[in-house]
């Protein structure tokens, strides 16, 4: 089995991009992979929504606020389900990068019940001490293994934790190329199949 660890920026344009190729993999790879996007929420992430957003006036507070409160709210949501908490993620990165939606409360409560959220629950946690928790316990994580820069991923074999891959900057076709080079050559071969078949 492989594992993939996806640090993402919640407000950058890239990473949305990086997880629906993460999405893509594993539907082109039977769901022969355990994944989960990690937010990630430094100094560079900050800058780095700054300079995307140059043309809009945006104060580095701000950015900082709504990241923040993006990441809880995924938290929230993933406290519900893994499934239900990505698609919550990317219905909101969707409404705020894509659509240029405000982000608040209202916008928040909608897409909780169009990911079927029970939106009682999830409007609790998202404030919660737990969903806190978890936000530094992945900000923790990614110090551990040096990451600074979203849309990198870290690929390992389950049967070999030692070692993994990560990429940078990654795509549908590093991701792929990370898979393979974490894979036994008999489910190497196997993906080999599936992805000659997919692509």
């Amino acid at each position: 089995m492989l594992e993939i660890h996806l640090f993402v920026n919640p407000l950058g344009h890239r990473c949305v991009q990086c997880e629906r190729d993460l999405l893509r993999v594993d539907v082109q790879l039977n769901n022969t992979v355990n994944f989960q996007f990690i937010p990630l929420m430094n100094m560079q992430t900050i800058d780095k929504t700054l300079h995307d957003y140059r043309n809009h006036v945006f104060s580095q507070q701000k950015v900082a606020n709504t990241t923040y409160s993006v990441i809880l709210d995924y938290k929230a949501a993933l406290f519900q389900g893994r499934k239900r908490g990505r698609m919550f993620l990317l219905d909101i990165q969707k409404a705020l990068l894509e659509e240029h939606a405000d982000y608040n409360v209202e916008l928040v409560q909608r897409l909780a019940k169009e990911a079927k959220l029970d939106l009682e629950m999830f409007m609790e946690d998202r404030q919660s001490s737990l969903a806190k928790q978890c936000f530094k316990k992945d900000q923790r994580l990614a110090n551990q293994m040096g990451i600074t820069d979203s849309a990198t991923a870290i690929v390992v074999n389950t049967s070999n934790p030692e070692y993994g891959t990560l990429v940078t900057n990654c795509d549908y076709d590093s991701l792929v190329d990370a898979c393979q080079e974490n894979c036994s050559l008999d489910t190497l071969n196997k993906l080999k199949n599936r992805i000659k078949i997919c692509h």
